[in-house]
């Protein structure tokens, strides 16, 4: 009877431990990604994005160039947008295309134009609030996975970004207006 006991209380402790495994496991996903993308003082990004303003879906592709300062950002397709370049930085967003600069200044309350959603989610990485971290197996490799959230005004900005479990280098990404996919992005290797 006291062998029967001892195993019964047992098993609660047996199942606790096994759940501070698992949270540790997932302090553990959400701490590598932090580190890795703290440190990274500069990094080029080529990617796709997806961008839906509810009446209309546009996709476009940059070379993104992160710098401590000031990154850049060129549209590479489609075509009738190729070669516009934007440099973002603490003073807004400038364009320019052909010679031609237009200085737009940062955007008011909580709007991000699509230039600056990539920044953004990126920023994410390193300095976001983290809600949910996994992982997952695609095409017999294993993703790591980050969410954050940011409230910004009244607006919730959540992303969401799948990882190389090896390599942390990021495969694709989500940023969500109140609840509302917005921007998906596709990062190539």
């Amino acid at each position: 009877m006291r062998v029967k006991l001892i195993c019964i209380l047992t098993i609660p402790l047996l199942l606790a431990a096994g759940c501070a495994s698992g949270a540790e496991g997932r302090g553990n996903i959400a701490d590598r990604i932090r580190e890795h993308y703290a440190a990274i003082g500069t990094a080029d990004y080529r990617v796709t994005l997806r961008t839906d303003f509810g009446d209309r879906v546009l996709d476009f592709t940059v070379d993104y160039a992160q710098k401590p300062v000031a990154s850049r950002m060129k549209i590479i397709a489609p075509e009738p947008v190729e070669g516009i370049e934007a440099e973002l930085g603490a003073n807004g967003v400038t364009l320019q295309y052909d010679g031609t600069v237009l200085e737009l200044g940062a955007l008011p309350g909580t709007g991000l134009s699509p230039m600056e959603s990539l920044p953004f989610i990126i920023g994410q990485w390193a300095h976001g609030y983290v809600t949910q971290t996994g992982s997952e197996v695609r095409a017999g490799r294993t993703l790591l996975m980050l969410s954050t959230r940011v409230t910004q005004g009244s607006a919730t900005l959540d992303t969401a970004t799948w990882f190389d479990g090896e390599t942390l280098k990021p495969i694709n990404a989500e940023l969500s207006v109140d609840g509302l996919l917005t921007v998906s992005a596709f990062f190539e290797a």
